[in-house]
């Protein structure tokens, strides 16, 4: 960039001492006045030699030297602004973050592109501005709980390919709306043809079988999706919202990381050796810690085995690390008509984990229950606590 005076500093301007310069033209006058005057009379006598005088000090008197100036004040510098935690990924970033393969995924007869699970508020307190990496099985339930954990990276695994693709159709309709209202739209009857040629040019590079696939899924889950966010977005709690789509800086949130390609859809099978693994090897090579794995109610359909135990301990963790599970049985109190929402911290589980004791997601409650550190008093309808650490929620993040 050129320079231009306007970048130069100002040159700071020395004094002049007004005594200085009187004395100056008071000694030029006196030299005039000693020279001989055109009118003065012949001296009478031949003149004496004069006796020098040193006439220095009056004729060219020594100037005082200038005060040293005082150094400008230098305004300190401002603090560079805080780099943006949902930046872009650069090249290097983007292949850490997309190593790794999905795993090999089986048909499944039902496909759960909606959530029926409608409480997720009472797990706020527990991840709320987490920041870091999510992981999470599942449909569209993810992104409250992404956005409430303000996470800055997301891996998104299911065992059932469809909800793999209805994540991708999710993301290039939420790019293309700015608000709630209109993306609900999106999967409206009336726009189902406008929105069909956004998924077409979305997809434009994809191979067209791939584009096909992806474009009917959007058709096949239309109905019920629309049906399903029309609830979602009116969805409050204590007048409160609680909703990726109620509360319009969640879906903010979202939006941008879809915009910066923070969100990785992979086939998934927790059990399995690749996706989970990969999610973890990612989180540790960009240094950023998991700070949520929502399970749902997966555990439900599998033992611990190995491959999942090896899993789970491979995810990068700190202390305020979560697990989020649901719990469907009548053993247990529902916060909604179906669920109870569980808490445990990862690092707990990750210890368990290394016991073989534990052999499945009942045997862990039985042995946490057994050794006093389930609590399922904690003065939130529904909630449920696992290991030591966690705190309840303060009185004002208690949604009954």
């Amino acid at each position: 960039m050129p320079v231009t005076s306007d970048d130069l500093p100002a040159r700071p301007r020395v004094p002049v001492r007004r005594s200085s310069v009187l004395a100056s033209l008071a000694a030029l006058a006196m030299f005039a006045c000693a020279g001989k005057s055109a009118t003065a009379p012949a001296p009478a006598e031949p003149p004496v030699a004069a006796v020098e005088e040193d006439t220095s000090a009056a004729a060219s008197p020594e100037p005082a030297p200038a005060p040293t100036p005082e150094p400008s004040p230098v305004e300190p510098a401002e603090p560079a602004p805080p780099a943006d935690p949902l930046a872009p990924l650069d090249d290097r970033q983007r292949a850490l973050f997309l190593a790794g393969e999905p795993d090999t995924l089986s048909p499944t007869p039902i496909h759960y592109v909606k959530s029926n699970e409608i409480r997720h508020d009472v797990w706020f307190p527990y991840i709320r501005e987490l920041g870091g990496v999510y992981i999470g099985v599942g449909s569209d339930q993810n992104y409250t709980l992404i956005a409430t954990a303000r996470a800055q990276l997301v891996f998104l695994l299911d065992i059932d390919i469809n909800v793999v693709r209805l994540h991708r159709v999710y993301e290039a309709l939420i790019e293309a709306s700015e608000d709630p209202e209109t993306l609900l739209q999106r999967w409206h009857e009336d726009s189902r043809e406008e929105s069909v040629a956004l998924l077409e040019q979305a997809f434009a590079d994809l191979d067209e079988e791939d584009r096909k696939r992806l474009i009917r899924q959007y058709k096949a889950s239309r109905e019920t999706v629309y049906r399903h966010l029309r609830i979602v977005i009116r969805r409050t709690r204590g007048g409160q919202a609680t909703s990726w789509l109620s509360n319009p800086d969640l879906y903010a949130h979202i939006r941008t990381l879809y915009q910066r390609d923070r969100v990785r859809m992979m086939g998934g099978d927790l059990t399995g050796s690749s996706a989970l693994k990969a999610a973890g090897d990612a989180a540790k090579a960009l240094e950023l810690p998991v700070k949520v794995l929502y399970l749902s109610n997966a555990e439900e359909y599998f033992k611990y085995v190995e491959t999942y135990r090896e899993n789970v301990r491979n995810l990068p963790v700190e202390d305020d690390s979560v697990v989020l599970r649901t719990i469907y049985s009548k053993e247990w109190v529902h916060a909604d008509n179906l669920w109870g929402y569980q808490v445990q911290r990862l690092t707990d589980f990750q210890a368990r984990l290394t016991d073989l004791s534990y052999r499945s997601r009942n045997t862990l409650f039985r042995l946490a229950e057994k050794e006093g550190v389930l609590d399922r008093e904690t003065g939130v309808k529904g909630l449920s606590l696992i290991g030591a650490g966690l705190e309840r929620p303060d009185a004002d993040d208690k949604q009954e």
